[in-house]
């Protein structure tokens, strides 16, 4: 496997649409994770009101509003390492509210974490992903290794 001190911008969206239920996943997921809303701006924080270390590495999270009536889960993060712990709470959120992963840069372009899609799920013109089935694959994949995962989608 190739090693890389690349940063990464991942997106994690619903290709589904909405899903009320998948947000009141993520918040529930996202506490257990000590992180919540900020007060001024869409970037979670941790309880105390900082950015979140994860792995030792301070870590900017965006998220749509979760609010009362939200109903669409999306999450991102800018210029991550993508160290195992990010990779964690990356795959935790992905399973949990059904998203899948835009890389950024790639490859791989998209990843699927826990087989909670699947190819016919994915928008149109993304024909190459990843499925991984852990958080370990997934550290692996976006650090060089995506090609033991990869998949073209079937005609």
């Amino acid at each position: 496997m190739k090693t890389s001190d690349r940063r990464h911008w991942l997106v994690l969206a619903a290709p589904e649409g909405p899903d009320p239920g998948g947000v009141d996943k993520l918040r529930r997921l996202l506490d257990r994770h000590g992180l919540v809303a900020g007060r001024t701006d869409s970037l979670l924080r941790a309880r105390d009101g900082s950015l979140p270390l994860i792995g030792g590495e301070e870590t900017p999270v965006e998220s749509a509003w979760l609010g009362p009536g939200a109903h669409t889960p999306y999450f991102q993060v800018h210029g991550i390492s993508a160290n195992l712990a990010q990779c964690r709470l990356l795959f935790d959120v992905a399973v949990t509210a059904r998203l899948l992963i835009g890389v950024e840069p790639g490859p791989p372009h998209a990843v699927i974490c826990g087989g909670v899609l699947d190819a016919d799920d994915l928008p149109p013109g993304l024909d190459m992903y990843c499925l991984v089935d852990s958080a370990e694959e997934l550290h692996a994949c976006l650090h060089g290794g995506d090609e033991a995962w990869h998949y073209d989608r079937p005609n």
